[in-house]
């Protein structure tokens, strides 16, 4: 379940975008159909040697992590322990072109605590292969209540909830990538197929 309007407005745009498809063509829906969103965008790319390679990184999202990280290796930027881990993760999702949705806590420069709604999106090269997400991400309101115990992250923050989920039915999947994994949440669609057409990019 999607918590932020802009969040559920860029994910009704990659609907529209992949039609029938899976998902979505970058010539169909990049950043130039992202605009009003780049700043808290990021996207990264399997190459040809298997590895994930961040591609673009948004000014806000510079701005809040104190490091542009375009062209590098998405493992490049977290301890060399995390690397087997972090690849699994990201191996699964390709190999199912999940769509993930997380909730985290990130500490920002300044010290500050901020909650982070983070959503990934698949999206196809010229050849109609996946070989890309897309990544937005989302400051939302700090809850006023003591949050569930939030479990450190590798990649971003506190990691609250992740979910993942089918590209097709957009209903959550049962897997260990998905945590915590809450049988009553399996029901829930990440977003309402019958949302206004108005909230579409």
């Amino acid at each position: 379940m999607l918590y932020a309007d802009t969040s559920r407005k860029a994910l009704q745009g990659w609907l529209t975008a992949r039609g029938d498809g899976l998902y979505p063509l970058a010539s169909e829906f990049g950043p130039f159909e992202m605009r009003p969103y780049l700043p808290y965008m990021a996207m990264f790319r399997r190459v040809e040697d298997g590895t994930y390679r961040i591609t673009l990184v948004g000014t806000a999202l510079v701005e809040v992590f104190g490091d542009d990280a375009t062209g590098r290796e998405v493992k490049s930027i977290y301890p060399e322990e995390m690397h087997e881990l972090l690849e699994a993760y990201y191996d699964a999702l390709f190999a199912n072109h999940y769509l993930a949705h997380s909730l985290r806590i990130f500490e920002a420069g300044n010290g500050a605590e901020e909650l982070l709604e983070q959503v990934l999106m698949p999206i196809g090269n010229a050849d109609g292969e996946h070989d890309r997400y897309m990544v937005l991400m989302n400051r939302l309101p700090m809850p006023e209540v003591a949050l569930d115990s939030p479990r450190p992250d590798l990649l971003v923050g506190n990691l609250l909830r992740r979910t993942v989920y089918d590209a097709r039915t957009l209903l959550p999947v049962d897997s260990d990538l998905s945590t915590p994994r809450n049988p009553e949440e399996m029901l829930i669609p990440l977003i309402d197929l019958d949302t206004p057409a108005d909230l579409a990019v």
